[in-house]
């Protein structure tokens, strides 16, 4: 695939997921897989973009004071552990089982995007207390290992449970964008020794990335709605999902 038309996916996917809360290596990892990178390269890239996207949203949430620190902060504090062990076992679980996970993983996102009506359904069963402090502990280790392992930054699974301890769509996507910044640092510390980048291209989907990721927040801070935006990228989604069990 020509480069600039992966910097242009790039910048695409970047203005969508920052959106949502989401960095994007769940379609970066296959995507990249895709273009003839190693998978644990595109595990690496995807998750560097995701560092990129989230940081580069999370500059306007923060200034929007969108972001929750307080529930942020021993999150981030629980993944950092689980990324290590998730990276582990990055080298032992052949790539055929690692795509097939991914395959199962955005079956089950594209699903909700679809579908889900999450906003209402967690608000009536909003969790508080030390339950909500074991939910967010439990919760950061599960995403650490999943970023660690799969290369994804864990948003599709911190957005959901935030909306479950009463946040609305805005702040808990804004809050998630924090959160997977430093997830996915720690799955990119993790593999980083055994990364080896064609920065020219790297260097272009980064700016591609700050870019789109600057456009998608200032647009989902703002009126925008994002449920139509939410269904067409779960239907792509699925169709990956569908490429890649098939092979």
């Amino acid at each position: 695939m020509e480069d600039m038309l992966i910097v242009l996916a790039v910048f695409i996917i970047s203005i969508v997921f920052s959106m949502l809360g989401l960095g994007g290596a769940i379609f970066y990892v296959p995507f990249f897989y895709w273009t003839g990178m190693e998978l644990v390269g595109a595990i690496t890239t995807a998750l560097l973009l995701n560092i990129v996207t989230s940081g580069s949203a999370t500059v306007i949430y923060l200034r929007r004071k969108l972001v929750d620190l307080k529930i942020a902060v021993p999150f981030i504090a629980a993944s950092a552990i689980g990324a290590q062990i998730g990276a582990y076992f990055t080298e032992l679980v052949p790539v055929n089982v690692l795509l097939f996970l991914f395959a199962i993983l955005m079956i089950i996102v594209g699903l909700e995007m679809i579908f889900s009506r999450a906003e209402k359904f967690y608000r009536k069963r909003k969790i508080e207390g030390s339950k909500k402090l074991i939910l967010v502990t439990a919760g950061g280790m599960i995403v650490g290992i999943l970023s660690g392992m799969l290369g994804i930054g864990g948003g599709s699974f911190i957005v959901p449970m935030l909306l479950l301890l009463g946040y609305g769509i805005k702040r808990a996507a804004a809050t998630s964008g924090f959160i997977v910044i430093f997830t996915s640092l720690s799955g990119f510390i993790a593999h980083a020794d055994t990364w080896e980048p064609d920065l020219s291209l790297v260097i272009y989907i980064v700016i591609a990335s700050f870019a789109g990721a600057q456009l998608g927040s200032h647009l989902m801070s703002g009126k925008m709605k994002s449920d139509t935006l939410k269904k067409l990228f779960g239907v792509v989604l699925l169709l990956m999902a569908i490429r890649i069990i098939s092979g």
